[in-house]
This record gives structure tokens, sequence and C-alpha cells, in this order.
């Protein structure tokens, strides 16, 4: 396995699969999905084989208490309408999730329109793929329209401030979509040049600011809402709210415990305002996924982070190596 910082893999499953157990391992819950994608891919080289590898996942991880196999079709733009069906019918047997990046760029809209007369949540509606299964990422170029649709399906949106700046891909319509009743939850994107720290604290911040500096509104969005975007929301836009994103009787016992202890953490006078503007991922003290501790005054008690950082650094030497193009 990944863990513990060394690469060997040797199971009868791929990428998504070591990513499960890694995260099982760590003690963190997981929605985690098999991309579908029009090209040949590292795991798959075919829908058929795609569709095969997917389905032994969902068969493997159902039931588990922390780790929820999903299907993660990518886009409108990388996936045709087959891909997208057979994924969404692969899901629907299972039960499982549909993860799907959607709208994130305006070339994206203008494409879609372009060779279906239809925005990419009109078509995924058309399609048949777009309900209450689906966690749509972006959701930034969305109109009037698309956001009535994404309501009335019960879609799942998550709204991810940092990597939409870093790719100057946009500002989600974050007010309207609160407005509409729309699920919208707060996330990150990935590390992979859209992002870089994951840092949840951060994307609060950003998402309520954002909002006022593009409504030109100091109230578009407050720090409140954007505390609820990041824990019930977010549990709301992936159906999961009877079961995390608040601390209430009944529910799993996920939640951090903040420390007050540092410069940026007084004089505290709002709790919400605190954590949104002046709070950073480091004053995190305490984690507790399931009832079970996995991190504890600051240190992660089921993770090597020492050889995971040694070993973050080699690969990192090597795919700088990798990148460098060589003289003639």
């Amino acid at each position: 396995m990944l863990r513990g910082g060394t690469t060997t893999y040797t199971d009868m499953y791929y990428f998504e699969d070591a990513v499960a157990r890694e995260t099982k391992a760590a003690g963190m819950r997981g929605v985690l999905g098999e991309t579908f994608i029009d090209f040949p891919a590292p795991d798959n080289k075919t829908l058929a084989e795609t569709l095969a590898y997917s389905e032994k996942l969902l068969k493997h991880w159902q039931g588990d208490p922390l780790i929820h196999a999903a299907v993660a079709p990518h886009s409108v733009y990388t996936d045709s309408a087959e891909t997208l069906r057979a994924a969404a019918a692969l899901a629907r047997k299972y039960h499982a999730p549909i993860l799907i990046h959607v709208s994130e760029t305006k070339k994206e809209v203008d494409d879609n329109r372009a060779a279906h007369n239809l925005s990419p949540v009109a078509w995924l509606d058309q399609l048949g793929v777009l309900g209450p299964d689906v966690v749509a990422a972006h959701c930034i170029w969305i109109d009037a329209a698309d956001i009535a649709l994404l309501a009335k399906a019960q879609t799942g949106c998550v709204h991810n401030p940092s990597s939409n700046m870093m790719l100057a891909s946009g500002v989600a319509p974050v007010r309207s979509m609160l407005s509409a009743g729309v699920r919208l939850g707060l996330g990150t994107d990935g590390p992979a040049g859209s992002n870089n720290d994951l840092d949840m604290l951060e994307e609060m911040d950003l998402a309520a600011k954002l909002q006022k500096i593009t409504h030109m509104d100091p109230q578009a969005l407050g720090a409140k809402q954007a505390v609820e975007m990041a824990t019930i929301g977010g549990a709301r836009a992936l159906h999961m709210e009877n079961e995390i994103g608040s601390l209430e009787a009944g529910k799993k016992a996920d939640l951090i415990v903040i420390g007050l202890g540092t410069a940026n953490a007084v004089p505290l006078y709002d709790v919400y305002s605190q954590i949104v503007y002046a709070l950073k991922a480091s004053n995190v003290q305490d984690t507790i996924i399931g009832g079970r501790i996995v991190m504890q005054n600051g240190r992660v008690l089921t993770l090597d982070e020492a050889a995971i950082i040694t070993k973050a650094r080699e690969l990192g030497t090597q795919v700088k190596k990798s990148l460098v193009t060589p003289q003639k």
C-alpha cells in the first residue's frame, strides 16, 4: 500500500482504490470516485474497462463506515452522452453518488451550447443524469434557468473559491444559489495546480469576500453563512446531512477543536467572524472523525508525517526532473 510514505501497491484494484484504502487507514471520511473520461487513462483505457473497474470499487466499499464509493464522470466536455449515461446508470444501480465538474469555465458553456444548444446543466438534465445523487463541482457559469434546474433536482453543488481564482475561472453566483435553495457546500478542489494549500478555513474567508466584492455589498455573504457552507452545507450537498455536518444526537462524531491561544484568535467578539476572517488551518488542534481522535494537539496520530514529507520531497524532485526539456 501507500501507507507510511511507501509507494508499492499490489492489490487487484488501481489508483482510486489505493486512495480509498489510505483514506480509511488515516481514519478519514471520503466520498471517492473513479474518473470516467473519453481517452485512455493510466487506470483504464476504455469505457468498458472503466465501468468494470468502477463496479468492483462500488461493490468492495459498500457499507463501509468511512469510505463512500462514487462514480465520477469528469465533465460534459471530456465525456460523451454515452459515457455520461453509462456512468449514471452504474451509480444508480448501487445507489452511489455521481461526482462531476459542471460549468467551470465560460468556454465549457459556450462549447456545449454550440454543440447541443443547451447549457451543461440543461444538457445533463436532458440526458437524465441530473438528480439528487449528483455532486456538481464549481457551477460558476450558470444562469437563473440553470440554478432553478439544480434546485429542483436537489443536486448538490460545491463552491471552490481558491481554485476558481487561481485558474481565473470566474466567480460562482453563490448568493443566487443559496436564495434559490440549491444544496451548496464548500470545497478546495485538488492540489495539482488549482489550489495547493487545501485550507478549508481559507476557503471560508475567500467565499465570503468574493461575494462581497462581486456584489459590492459587505453583507452579500456573511461569516456564519460561510461556516454553514463548510459544514452542514457540504453535508447537504452530499445528501449526508442526517449523518454528518453538525453536532447533533444520533449523528456521527465528526468535529474539530480550534485553539484560541494564539494572537490571531484574540480578541474574540463574534465566533463566526473569528473563524472565517482571522483563524487558519494551523489553529486546528484536534480532529475527531467518527468518534476517533485522528489528530491531537496538532499531531496526526494515524500517519507517519515525517516519512510522508520525506517521500513527497523525493517525488517532487522526480517530477521536477521529468519536466526539464533535454538540451539539444
